[in-house]
């Protein structure tokens, strides 16, 4: 084979895509999840928001009800619930869906979404402060994913878990560094 065929094979290959299922070919993914803060970011601002940018139109309820931000220190925290005396780490919470559920029900920071204009991005903002020096999870659930997948949204690097799931972690700045901040 001379070397002009061998490129055009190569380049033929290339452009061609790859795919597990040889009937369909690969469907590109057009956006992809961008979070701030990001994945294991720290010094985190106490009264930062998290804004999850889709770069898609999303449903705006899906996310709103799929997308929570859990506190490390309630999952150390006494529960009102009697059945749930105790939660556990961040990281057994994140591996018990059961477990995962009750945070997102009963200790969820509380706060709003605001969205821009297009639907593709919002914010969510506490309602408080955050906690000084503390390790946060934002908890995506797996049918919200499944929604944005259907919508051509991918997903960004992040901690899965069995039923789908997606968390990413942040943690916020020390004691010293907090002063400045309103």
């Amino acid at each position: 084979m001379n070397t002009r065929i061998a490129g055009l094979f190569v380049l033929a290959i290339a452009t061609m895509g790859c795919s597990r299922d040889a009937s369909s070919p690969m469907q590109p993914v057009n956006n992809v999840v961008r979070s701030v803060p990001a994945d294991g970011a720290t010094g985190v601002r106490l009264d930062a928001g998290v804004t999850l940018d889709f770069g898609a139109v999303v449903d705006r309820d899906a996310v709103e009800r799929g997308v929570h931000l859990l506190a490390e220190r309630d999952m150390f925290s006494l529960c009102p619930d009697p059945a749930m005396p105790s939660h556990g780490t961040m990281e057994s919470v994140m591996n018990d869906p059961t477990m995962l559920q009750h945070m997102d029900a009963v200790h969820a920071t509380p706060g709003q979404f605001s969205w821009n204009a297009a639907g593709t991005s919002c914010t969510f903002e506490p309602d408080s402060l955050m906690g000084v020096q503390t390790r946060y999870m934002v908890h995506m659930s797996g049918a919200m994913l499944e929604m944005m997948r259907q919508a051509g949204v991918g997903m960004m690097e992040g901690r899965m878990n069995t039923p789908g799931d997606m968390m990413l972690h942040f943690q916020t700045v020390s004691a010293d560094d907090h002063g400045g901040h309103h």
